[in-house]
């Protein structure tokens, strides 16, 4: 059923077949069948057996078979139904492989039984199945771009396998303004194009072309194929090489490292091949300069450095660069480079020292131009702008005198002890980046002046000498330092001469005046000397010398040289002391006090008391620091009626001294019990009894009358008549304010001391100055005639002579050394007083200033306690001072006048701080608990004058202020206890009755010396305790009346008479002066002493009169006191005549005069 349905759409065709071979069987024996190509497999063609007439079930039996000549076998029998059927499709292009209109396939059917062979022809149909296609899918074609309009191109036909109508018919070509073609007709029939050109090719605009070409065939549908046309434009050389710029400007840096790219020329060639293949070169315009500095790659267009670009030699290089092709007829284009090279920072600023002056001296004065310096850099812009420094902190600036030259100058006073020289380093900086820069040192040397004062360490010297110290001893070394140079620093010592007790400093010490040793020329005593204070002066060797001083104290220490001395209880030396004591002394009772004294220093004269000896150990008791000695217990009927106690007194030196005191006590009993009585009153405490008193008031006014009778005798023998005239004629004379006048070499005056300023020389007509004239001073001078008087002075010649001033005098205080006292608690700002010196000289050489020379004490500037005013030298407190801190200082205050040089003194200033009574007294014994009171115990059976306590305050005060008195304040029952003022001994003033109360209250104010007095108190509880063994009754105490005449009183009765006897021996002698007369031979008025010698030189009103200077060199009367002074040594064996002169009487007129005779 298949097969018959795919035959359906042939079966016309077979039917018409088969009536051709019906009519053709009669004729021939050739079947024919016709098919198209491209029949399925399974294709029904025909039916073999029916159009052969076969039985068709004798097919399989004859063995039908069916051959394919010279082909594939396309198709074959189906034996069964005797159809011819498709076995493999046809493709008529395959199996007629030419382009004929008719295509056969031949077959044989073969048949046995019989044996039948039918022919059996084929004809193959084309059909449209191929479509065209070209032999080449791409044509290339080559076309120059000179090829002219209308050329033609042929080009490659295309192929259809196809036949007749089938086959390819006509071209189509791609749009494009360019190309068209047109379609040809070959001698066989077979269609072709041509490619025409329809405008001129430009292959710098386009240099290719693509073109799609197209073939159709005439079937139904048509069928078409494509070929690519691609047309190469062919170049030629019609493009000159150009550059993208005509100027190049570029900026290139200095010193770039050789090789570096300085451009990359690019020019472009719009042809191809040889005609854009370029070569660049320099032009002939550009310099040779240019073109040994840089490298042009001909092939590249690479311009490098060739040679080190310095922006200091050129800064612009132009150059103008060709590119050429390559072409037959060359072409070439050109462009102007122009290379800018940029500064680079390279170059080191330059110094150049121009004037440098060195040494200098340290003096110099400021803005002085030491050196002159310049500065330069090569390069430009910020790098070349150059800055010229110093080091800071130097005393040196530098000044810019014109463009890049620099002064420098000095800004600060120099000084070589500081610095002795300066290593300056200029150095100078771009402003460059990085910055580079450059340095020159100089080294500027000091010369020294003589500007530095030599230096001691210290402003005060304090240096300990052991007394008893070995002469020619070497003390301490005071050496002092002069930071200047070679005679400037040289340095020589002395000792500045002061006096004490009429004994010269150098008697006692001597300086080694090259180095400041000093050594003692004496031993020295700390008893008799005990200090020494004065200065020592260090003077340089330049021109004019400087010196200092500086202030010594000598501190004398005491050695142990002294042994104690028993002054209590007294005894004739070697003797021993005997005392008298009851027997019913109590216990704890004091039986003697032994006082040493020690004249050493207070360290060596601290003396301590020990038993040296003592008959029974058990019975006294001594006190190791006050020498009480005391019973230890009462005696017994046991006890010896005699008892030895030696006691040694040693002091605290090393080694010690001691003395001893042997002390004899007996005891004594009493018939009816008295109260003891057992101290005695301590010596020191009746030095100033009732009796002593009176002593010393009598002493004391009898010398006062004495002194005043003396006073009054001497004044009425000094008053003398007072005179009427005035003195005799004179003769050439100098006139000042003392109204002094010279005469032929003679001075008459009324003082002498204009006489002693000069001496006029007439003879020669000089006038001679003897000694230095007080400076400022105006003499007027005057000549007088011989023959006139001293008030006849019309005709003399008077003339003026001034003195100028010179800075020759130092300033000078009225004292060597200020003690000044100062309160404690002063209020700061508080003037303390004046330093004021004096110096004679004038104007500004007599302008002082003060100053205070630096000394440190306690780490403590003296500036920070005390000002000066530099104008009138007071002196002020900038603190409050403390006595208990701070009890004085010791420094020296310079004036300085304001002369050339000036000159300048120093005096030491010693501040004593006094003390005020700031301290009240603090109880130190007994002692007790802050404001408690203490609780004592003693033995009821107690006697007389017994020591009950005894109260103890210190005050930290001064001396004055810190003397302790003491005082009951209350006291329970005033009749039973003394207080001791002096010595805050508490002791009963009789024993104990049953009436008294068991305890006792008593409170004790000690008071300082101060005003207003300050005080401290504590209060005592005494409770009295019964014993059970009854005392034995002592003895009376020694009356006073015994001690009357002690030593003290006797040394005082014998000076009171002594005085009395010489007040008595005075008053006599005068009343027998007063009441002598002289012997009156003739009333003359008041007169004055003279002297005639054989030169008739006379006296008269201290003023000498004589016709020869060579008599008044000799004399001078002082008349006013009746005296006639020798002004030298006078000859031996002269005789002078003394005579008495009235006021009124000239030279001559000596006959009244009452003479005596002087002989030598």
């Amino acid at each position: 059923m298949g097969f018959s349905a795919a035959m359906q759409p042939h079966k016309r065709y077979v039917t018409l077949v088969l009536l051709f071979l019906a009519i053709h069987h009669a004729t021939t024996t050739v079947i024919h069948y016709s098919i198209p190509e491209e029949l399925k497999e399974g294709s029904i063609v025909a039916n073999l057996a029916t159009d052969l007439s076969l039985d068709v079930s004798s097919l399989i039996r004859r063995k039908m078979r069916l051959d394919i000549i010279a082909n594939k076998k396309y198709l074959d029998v189906n034996k069964e139904t005797g159809e011819l059927f498709i076995v493999e499709k046809i493709d008529r292009e395959h199996i007629c492989n030419t382009k004929s209109s008719t295509c056969y396939l031949k077959l044989e059917v073969i048949l046995e039984n019989p044996v039948r062979i039918f022919n059996i022809e084929i004809e193959i149909l084309d059909i449209n199945d191929n479509a065209p296609h070209f032999r080449r899918e791409i044509i290339h074609l080559d076309m120059s771009e000179s090829t002219p309009r209308g050329e033609r191109f042929s080009l490659s036909n295309a192929v259809d396998p196809d036949v007749g109508s089938n086959t390819v018919k006509t071209y189509q070509l791609s749009e494009n303004e360019h190309f068209k073609i047109e379609v040809q007709t070959g001698r066989d029939g077979s269609k072709f194009a041509e490619l025409i050109l329809m405008k001129t090719l430009d292959r710098e605009q386009q240099a290719g072309h693509n073109l799609i070409l197209t073939a159709v065939d005439g079937g139904t549908p048509a069928r078409s194929g494509t070929a690519s046309i691609i047309v190469q434009v062919l170049d030629t050389n019609d493009n000159a090489p150009t550059f993208d710029k005509s100027v190049y400007n570029i900026n290139m840096m200095e010193n770039s490292p050789l090789g570096s790219l300085v451009i990359h020329l690019k020019a472009t060639d719009l042809d191809e091949g040889s005609n854009s293949e370029l070569t660049y070169s320099y032009s002939l315009y550009t310099p040779e300069k240019t073109q040994k500095t840089f490298n042009l790659n001909p092939s590249t267009g690479e311009i490098t450095v060739k040679e080190m670009l310095n922006y200091e030699d050129f800064r612009i290089y132009d150059m103008e660069v060709i590119a050429t092709d390559r072409g037959v007829s060359s072409l070439s284009g050109q462009c102007t480079i122009k290379i800018l090279i940029e500064d680079m920072n390279d170059n080191h600023p330059e110094i150049s020292i121009k004037s440098f002056h060195s040494p200098v001296s340290e003096d110099v004065e400021v803005d002085t131009v030491i050196a002159v310096v310049s500065v330069s850099d090569k390069d430009s812009g910020d790098n070349g702008m150059v800055d010229l420094h110093i080091p800071h902190h130097m005393p040196f600036k530098l000044r810019e005198s014109s463009d890049n030259y620099y002064e420098l100058v000095v800004s600060e006073p120099l000084d070589r002890e500081k610095v002795p020289e300066y290593e300056i380093t200029f150095s100078v900086t771009d402003r460059g980046s990085p910055p580079l820069s450059d340095n020159e040192t100089m080294t500027l040397q000091l010369l020294d002046v003589n500007d530095n004062v030599p230096q001691f360490p210290q402003s005060f010297y304090t240096i300990r000498v052991n007394e008893n110290n070995a002469p020619g001893a070497l003390l301490g070394s005071l050496s002092a330092f002069d930071p200047d140079l070679h005679e400037n620093q040289y340095l020589v010592y002395v000792i500045l001469e002061r006096e004490t007790a009429n004994t010269s400093m150098s008697m006692l010490f001597s300086i080694n005046p090259e180095n400041g040793n000093l050594f003692a020329l004496k031993t020295f005593d700390y008893e008799i000397e005990k200090e020494f204070l004065f200065h020592v002066e260090a003077r340089d060797s330049g021109s004019p010398p400087l010196s200092s001083n500086v202030t010594v104290h000598i501190i004398i220490v005491d050695q142990n040289d002294n042994a104690p001395v028993i002054v209590s209880p007294w005894r004739a030396h070697g003797s021993v002391v005997e005392e008298k004591i009851p027997r019913s002394t109590d216990k704890g009772s004091l039986v003697a006090k032994v006082i040493a004294l020690d004249t050493d220093s207070v360290h060596n004269s601290r003396i301590t008391y020990q038993f040296l000896q003592v008959t029974d150990a058990t019975l006294f008791s001594l006190d190791q620091y006050n020498g009480e000695i005391r019973t230890m217990r009462m005696f017994s009927y046991r006890d010896s009626r005699h008892q030895r106690l030696v006691v040694v007194a040693k002091d605290n030196g090393e080694p010690a001294l001691s003395a001893t005191v042997t002390i004899k006590l007996s005891t004594v009993e009493t018939a009816v019990k008295s109260y003891s009585d057992m101290t005695e009153v301590p010596l020191e405490y009746d030095i100033f009894s009732d009796l002593n008193l009176y002593l010393v008031i009598g002493l004391g006014s009898v010398s006062f009358l004495l002194l005043i009778t003396i006073l009054v005798t001497i004044v009425i023998k000094c008053q003398t008549p007072k005179s009427s005239k005035a003195a005799p004629p004179s003769r050439n004379s100098v006139i000042s304010e003392r109204n002094s006048t010279i005469a032929d070499s003679t001075l008459v005056s009324n003082d002498a001391y204009w006489y002693s300023l000069f001496l006029a020389e007439t003879r020669k007509g000089k006038l001679v100055v003897r000694q230095p004239v007080p400076k400022g001073s105006r003499y007027i001078v005057s000549s007088l005639p011989r023959s006139t008087g001293v008030t006849d002075t019309s005709d003399s010649a008077a003339s003026t002579l001034q003195l100028l001033d010179v800075n020759d005098n130092v300033p000078q205080f009225p004292q060597s050394f200020y003690t000044i006292r100062v309160n404690e608690n002063n209020a700061p700002g508080a003037l303390l007083g004046s330093l004021s010196a004096f110096d004679p000289d004038l104007h500004e050489n007599q302008y002082l200033v003060y100053v205070i020379l630096e000394r440190e004490t306690a780490n403590t500037s003296m500036s920070m306690l005390f000002s000066i005013n530099p104008e009138n030298g007071n002196l002020f407190a900038l603190k409050t001072f403390d006595y208990e801190i701070e009890k004085e200082f010791l420094f020296h205050v310079e004036a300085r006048d304001s002369g050339s040089p000036p000159l300048s003194s120093n005096v030491t200033v010693h501040i004593i701080i006094v003390d005020q009574n700031d301290n009240a007294p603090v109880i130190v014994s007994p002692w007790r608990a802050h404001g408690s009171v203490v609780e004592e115990k003693i033995p009821r059976s107690t006697d007389k004058g017994s020591l009950v306590a005894k109260v103890i305050a210190l005050d930290t005060d001064s001396v004055h202020n810190s003397r302790i008195t003491y005082q009951f304040l209350q006291v329970t029952d005033a009749t039973l206890f003394s207080l001791d003022q002096y010595n805050g001994e508490i002791r009963t003033m009789r024993m104990f009755s049953y009436r008294d109360s068991r305890h006792q209250r008593l409170v004790v104010v000690a008071k300082d010396n101060g005003q207003p007095a300050l005080s401290a108190t504590v209060t005592i509880k005494l409770s009295t305790v019964e014993t059970a063994v009854k005392s034995y009754s002592d003895m009376t105490e020694v009356p006073l009346e015994y001690d009357i005449f002690s030593d003290l009183n006797l040394y005082l009765v014998i000076g009171l008479g002594s005085v009395s006897f010489l007040l008595l021996i005075t008053i006599l002698v005068t009343i027998v002066i007063k009441c002598q007369t002289p012997k009156s031979s003739k009333a003359a008025p008041p007169s004055r002493n003279s002297v005639i010698s054989e030169r008739n030189s006379t006296i008269a009103d201290s003023t000498l009169v004589s016709n020869d200077a060579y008599w008044y060199s000799l004399f001078l009367a002082e008349t006013r006191k009746g005296k006639l002074v020798v002004r030298q040594p006078v000859p031996k064996g002269s005789r002078y005549i003394v005579s008495s002169l009235p006021r009124s009487t000239g030279v001559t007129d000596t006959s009244d005069s009452a003479a005596s005779t002087l002989q030598v």
